[in-house]
């Protein structure tokens, strides 16, 4: 029964450290992509430009605003997708931590009741 219990506890927080990594990778690339939006606010600050627009200093500046605002909102729409990735992961993180918790209380009554048999042999 211990050892089932030890293996349980070691693949729970396995789980735990490969959900913490997958959390993390996902919020750097959340923070990347925001990046990426601020440097194309910058460069396109409209969010609809006609496709035969001008702007002083730019050749073409209507379909390239064009484009850049169609990766504006594709930028979004991961930022959307990381945002449910990142909720249904930290769900699943907490379900886990709730699991390992539950294997330490089992583990610590364990010990309690084996510390209790030799305290009672003792006397």
């Amino acid at each position: 029964m211990n050892s089932a219990m030890d293996k349980n506890v070691r693949q729970t927080r396995f789980q735990i450290a490969e959900l913490q990594k997958r959390i993390a990778v996902l919020e750097a690339t959340r923070e990347d992509l925001e990046r990426q939006i601020r440097k194309l606010n910058d460069s396109v600050p409209e969010d609809d430009v006609e496709a035969n627009a001008q702007k002083d200093g730019y050749v073409a500046y209507g379909s390239y605003a064009k484009s850049v605002i169609a990766r504006k909102d594709n930028i979004r729409s991961s930022l959307t997708d990381i945002q449910m990735q990142t909720a249904d992961l930290a769900g699943d993180l907490r379900i886990a931590l709730d699991a390992l918790d539950s294997f330490e209380r089992v583990k610590a009554r364990q010990m309690a009741a084996k510390a209790e048999k030799a305290m009672q042999k003792r006397a």
